[in-house]
C-alpha cells in the first residue's frame, strides 16, 4: 500500500525528567552528565525517513519522554498537511518528528544535554520510535485516516510506512562513571539498516544498523578517487556505481551490507561522488571508532543492498574490489592529536 502526501512543518524536540537508579552493583551514589545527539550515514534511495520518536529510557527508573519539547526548524518537514500528532489525556504529544535524511555527512540533532543521570552501568539504552505499521497521525483535514507516524518518502515521491519492531531500538550498554561526561550519538547508518521488503508495502528498521557511538573517540575518514581505469573506471564513476568501504583489520572474504561485521560485512560504508560537478570524486566515513582497519574501493557498490533477511550471513553481492586494499590505523583522537584521517585512491 502507498501514501502520497504533501508537508508543512513545526517540529518539536525532546525529552524531559529523570528518575533514580542504575543497573550498577557499585555502592557510589555519584551522578554522570550525559549528552546525546542523533545523526544518520546518507542514504540516496529516499527523500525524507520521518521517526516518530516518543522516548529515551535507560532503565525502568530513568527515561524521558516528549513532554518539554525543544523546537527544530519547521517540524523536519515531517508533518504533513492535514494531520496532527496525537496527543495523551493531558494534551502532550505522544512522539515527536525527526527526519534522519537531515543529519548527515556530520551533521547532528541533540537530544539531550548534560542531564543529570545516577552512576553506574546500564544494560541499554532504548530509543523508542512509533511503528509506522500500526500507529498513525490524526486526522484534521487530510483524506488518509491511517497516515503512518513513522514513515519513508522514497524516492518516487511515495509514502510508506517505517516498521520498527516492537517501538524501539535496542542499544548497547555503558558505564557512567562518578563525576563524569558522557557524550554519546545514536547513528542511524540507513545504508545497512533500512529495508524494503519483496512485498513492496513497507521499509523496515532494521537495528544492526544503529549504533550508540561515544563522540569523544570518533574520527573522520576521507579522501579523494583518482579518474582512473584501476579506479573503476570513468563511467563506473561518473554513474555513482563506485563506493569505499570499511572492514575490520581481520577481514579476508569481503561481503556487502547484508552481512554484519562478524561475518565478513562493512562497518561503514560510503559512496563516492563528484558534489561540485567539477571532475573530482570523494568520499567520507563519519564516526569511525578508534581501531585497525581496511579500506576498499568497491567499483559495483550501487548494487549493494539489505534485503529482508536476520541471519546478518546473507545476500548474493559480491564486491568488485580495486586491489591492493589499503590498511588503515584509527588512533583515540585523544592520542593522535586529530579526528581527520585522509586517504586517497
Amino acid at each position: 500500500m502507498q501514501y502520497k502526501s504533501g508537508y508543512a512543518m513545526t517540529l518539536l524536540l525532546l525529552l524531559t525528567g529523570c528518575g533514580g537508579g542504575s543497573d550498577s552493583s557499585d555502592t557510589d551514589t555519584g551522578t554522570t552528565q550525559l549528552s546525546l545527539a542523533i545523526s544518520d550515514a546518507p542514504v540516496d534511495s529516499a527523500q525524507q525517513v520521518c521517526i516518530a520518536v516518543s522516548g529515551i529510557n535507560l532503565n525502568s527508573q530513568t527515561g524521558w519522554g516528549p513532554l518539554a519539547l525543544l523546537n527544530t526548524t519547521n517540524n523536519d518537514g515531517c508533518l504533513p498537511d492535514g494531520y496532527a500528532i496525537p496527543t495523551d489525556a493531558n494534551g502532550n504529544p505522544n512522539f515527536f518528528y525527526i527526519d534522519l535524511l537531515k543529519y548527515q555527512n556530520g551533521e547532528k540533532h541533540a537530544l539531550l544535554s548534560d542531564v543529570v543521570i545516577p552512576s553506574g552501568t546500564y544494560e541499554q539504552l532504548r530509543l523508542q520510535i512509533e511503528d509506522g505499521r500500526t500507529s498513525y497521525l490524526n486526522v484534521t483535514t487530510g483524506t488518509d485516516s491511517e497516515f503512518p507516524a513513522s514513515y519513508v518518502k522514497d524516492a518516487s515521491g511515495n509514502i510508506l510506512p517505517l516498521e520498527v519492531p516492537s517501538s524501539e531500538v535496542k542499544l548497547h550498554s555503558f558505564t557512567a562513571p562518578v563525576n563524569g561526561v558522557l557524550d554519546y550519538q545514536v547513528e542511524f547508518n540507513l545504508r545497512h539498516a533500512m529495508v524494503l521488503p519483496g512485498h513492496g508495502q513497507y521499509y523496515k528498521l532494521k537495528p544492526n544498523g544503529v549504533d550508540l557511538l561515544d563522540v569523544d573517540v570518533l574520527s573522520t575518514i576521507s579522501g579523494s578517487v583518482a579518474v582512473s581505469d584501476t579506479n573503476c573506471g570513468a563511467a563506473a564513476l561518473s554513474n555513482g556505481d563506485v563506493g569505499v568501504y570499511l572492514y575490520n583489520s581481520t577481514v579476508t572474504d569481503y561481503q556487502g551490507v547484508d552481512y554484519d561485521t562478524d561475518n565478513s560485512g562493512p562497518v561503514l560504508t560510503a559512496m563516492v561522488s563528484d558534489d561540485n560537478a567539477d571532475g573530482t570524486y570523494t568520499y567520507q566515513l563519519n564516526y569511525v571508532e578508534a581501531g585497525s582497519y581496511k579500506l576498499a574501493l568497491v567499483c559495483n557498490a550501487s548494487d549493494d543492498e539489505l534485503t529482508d533477511t536476520d541471519d546478518g550471513n546473507s545476500g548474493s553481492f559480491t564486491p568488485t574490489i580495486v586491489e591492493p586494499v589499503k590498511e588503515v590505523q584509527v588512533q583515540d583522537p585523544a592520542v593522535s592529536g586529530t579526528t581527520s584521517i585522509t586517504e586517497n585512491f
